[in-house]
């Protein structure tokens, strides 16, 4: 298996833990060089109280930063309400990551920013479903699909629905081509 460099976007605070923990360490313990962006300076806390510390400012990156990795991952979590939904920066990011076929990884509440950002347009997808994920998803022409994953693989997109497939959404990121 082929290391990549991976990309990780954090939320400051009330992310899902087990949707960044376990992708993260999966990928780091397959011998990938991850690197976790935050949203502003210092330490990130999880819903559940995990703690990490990302070591890059997402607003110090650019396209030239972005084309030094193969993935982009966004783990949701309840404040991507607030921090990651209708957020028009994110949005450009993971469309460039998709323009430049890159793998755009999203789980949980974070699909929305992969539906917002019209990379799932008339495609198929999953996000945790709520009423209002699912009218996000049909406002954005998403095909929402009641599965624990769904890969687009001629695509380079990966998206899940939530915390339970936390583990399985970071052993696809790892083995993904």
């Amino acid at each position: 298996m082929e290391s990549k460099k991976v990309l990780f976007i954090l939320m400051p605070k009330d992310y899902r833990d087990e949707e960044f923990y376990f992708p993260y360490k999966i990928l780091k313990n397959t011998g990938n060089h991850v690197d976790v962006a935050g949203f502003q300076k210092g330490e990130a806390m999880g819903a559940w109280g995990y703690r990490h510390t990302p070591n890059l400012l997402l607003d110090n990156l650019n396209e030239k930063d972005f084309d030094k990795y193969d993935a982009l991952v966004i783990p949701g979590g309840p404040a991507s309400v607030t921090y990651l939904w209708d957020n028009k920066k994110l949005q450009n990011i993971v469309q460039y990551f998709h323009s430049k076929n890159k793998l755009v990884a999203t789980i949980c509440y974070a699909s929305v920013v992969a539906a917002q950002a019209d990379i799932l347009k008339n495609k198929k997808a999953t996000v945790y479903p709520t009423t209002t994920t699912k009218e996000i998803f049909q406002q954005h022409d998403v095909e929402y699909v009641d599965s624990e994953w769904v890969k687009l693989e001629e695509e380079n997109i990966l998206t899940a629905r939530g915390p339970k497939q936390a583990k399985e959404f970071g052993e696809a990121i790892a083995g993904y081509r």
